[in-house]
């Protein structure tokens, strides 16, 4: 990977309705709290968003979070390279929602990916999903001639663990599909969010939904090699800010 850009997630799937934006959405709100300024002084965000799907989602459901570390860019197959490009110039990373299809946008994205999640809920639809995508990479990284690293992100998963859900993990590795380790569980927090556009850890930062996002948040991170402040880094930043406000009290 190129360190001297910034690195590109994509959310890909041929089939809609997985779980793209509400991972998209938990990514960057999650890594702007955690993304170190590898590049201080050059950069104006921590996470740029694309979003590249008609539907605009992520887009509503980031003005209402309204985090001045993340920025969201519009756009679509015929604009995505020049956003990417915007995006690359202004952010330590860039995250693209893509629209449920295989289609132009899909390729183009994939093509200037360092990750390439495939989220999936547990179902034998979404195992034949996930290897359309797949395929999609594939040709991607024909097309740039370089390996285009991809992994399947099972969504919607219930808390307690179900045989459906582990005969898909099993369809996926004979399909020869690498998993993520992680799995976003189904939980009211995330639907929650996209009425207030709290992320899970605003929510509750000790729930259950948080500490899953921030678990996806480290192994994606790992993946892509990111220097993240760890949990008691925040702590510790939660820390100084109430000190501060209170001796600002205090003057008062």
């Amino acid at each position: 990977m190129n360190a001297r850009r910034a690195p590109i997630i994509v959310l890909a799937s041929t089939k809609g309705g997985v779980g793209k934006t509400t991972i998209a959405f938990c990514l960057a709100t999650a890594l702007a709290r955690r993304l170190h300024r590898a590049r201080a002084g050059m950069q104006e965000h921590r996470v740029a968003c694309i979003d590249a799907d008609p539907n605009r989602t992520l887009q509503q459901a980031l003005r209402i979070a309204d985090m001045p570390d993340v920025r969201c860019i519009e756009s679509g197959g015929e604009t995505l390279l020049p956003a990417v490009r915007d995006a690359q110039a202004t952010a330590g990373l860039v995250i693209i929602d893509l629209e449920g299809s295989a289609n132009q946008a899909m390729l183009y994205a994939c093509g200037k990916a360092d990750l390439v999640l495939i989220p999936a809920q547990p179902s034998r639809f979404d195992v034949v999903e996930a290897v359309k995508t797949a395929g999609v990479v594939r040709q991607a990284a024909d097309l740039v001639g370089r390996d285009i690293a991809h992994h399947v992100l099972l969504t919607r998963t219930p808390v307690l663990r179900q045989k459906v859900a582990e005969h898909s993990r099993g369809q996926f590795v004979k399909a020869g599909l690498p998993l993520l380790r992680t799995e976003l569980i189904q939980r009211t927090a995330f639907q929650h969010m996209t009425y207030t556009g709290e992320p899970p850890h605003a929510q509750d930062p000790n729930g259950g939904a948080a500490r899953n996002v921030e678990a996806l948040a480290d192994e994606v991170a790992g993946i892509l090699g990111l220097s993240l402040a760890g949990a008691a880094g925040i702590q510790a930043l939660r820390s100084r800010r109430g000190r501060t406000s209170a001796a600002g009290e205090a003057a008062a």
